[in-house]
C-alpha cells in the first residue's frame, strides 16, 4: 500500500500539515509506505488551459508538477490537505488539481482512494471539502469522508475540534487515514 500525503497550504509547519501527518501515521500503523509533498515547496504554475497535454499526454509547462505526476500515478491512495481560503482551496493546490487535466485523457487517477483533510478558522470547512469531492469525483477517485480540523493559529489544531461532534481534528484525521486503508484493503479482496 502506497500512500501520498499533498499539502496544499504555502505554510510549512501549520494545521493542514499536522492533520495530514496525523492521517498518514494512522495508515503507517496499518502497514502502509507513504510520502508527503509539502506545495509549499513547489513551484507549480497555473494551467494555461493551452490543451496540448490532451493531445499528447504531457503538460508543456516545465516546473515542479513535472516530479508530482509520476508520484500521483504510482499511489494507491491520496490524502489531499488544503485550508481554507475564501471558502475554496489554497492557489497552490488549486494549482495542482488544475494541472492534473492531463490526467483525464486516459483516466490515470480512476480507482485511487482519496481523502480529503480541510484545515480552517471557523467556516467554509464543508464547502470546501464539497469542491474537493468534486474535483476527486471527475477525475474517478474513490473518495472517503476525510477530515475537517478547526485552529486558528499555526498549531491550534493539536487541540482543535474536528467537524465530526464528539471528535478532536487529530482524531478526525487519524479516522480518515484508517478509512483509507480499509478501503484499499477492501479494493483488494474484491
Amino acid at each position: 500500500m502506497k500512500i501520498l500525503g499533498i499539502v496544499g497550504s504555502p505554510r510549512k509547519g501549520g494545521n493542514t500539515e499536522i492533520l495530514v501527518e496525523e492521517a498518514l501515521t494512522a495508515t503507517r500503523e496499518a502497514g502502509a509506505q507513504t510520502e508527503i509533498i509539502l506545495l509549499a515547496d513547489k513551484n507549480i504554475a497555473g494551467c494555461d488551459g493551452c490543451g496540448s497535454c490532451f493531445e499528447t499526454g504531457v503538460c508543456k509547462i516545465k516546473d515542479d508538477m513535472q516530479s508530482i505526476y509520476p508520484q500521483l500515478e504510482a499511489t494507491d491512495a491520496i490524502i489531499f490537505g488544503s485550508p481554507v481560503y475564501f471558502g475554496n482551496v489554497t492557489a497552490q493546490a488549486k494549482a495542482l488539481i488544475d494541472r492534473t487535466y492531463l490526467f483525464l485523457r486516459d483516466r490515470r487517477l480512476k480507482g485511487k482512494v482519496v481523502a480529503p483533510i480541510v484545515a480552517l478558522r471557523r467556516v467554509g470547512g464543508r464547502q470546501t471539502r464539497t469542491l474537493l469531492y468534486d474535483y476527486f469525483l471527475g477525475q474517478g477517485m474513490i473518495v472517503t469522508r476525510g477530515a475537517i480540523g478547526y485552529g486558528r493559529q499555526k498549531g491550534e489544531v493539536r487541540e482543535g475540534v474536528g467537524g465530526t461532534q464528539g471528535l478532536s481534528a487529530l482524531e478526525e484525521a487519524r479516522n480518515a487515514g484508517k478509512e483509507v486503508v480499509q478501503m484499499l484493503q477492501q479494493l483488494s479482496r474484491a
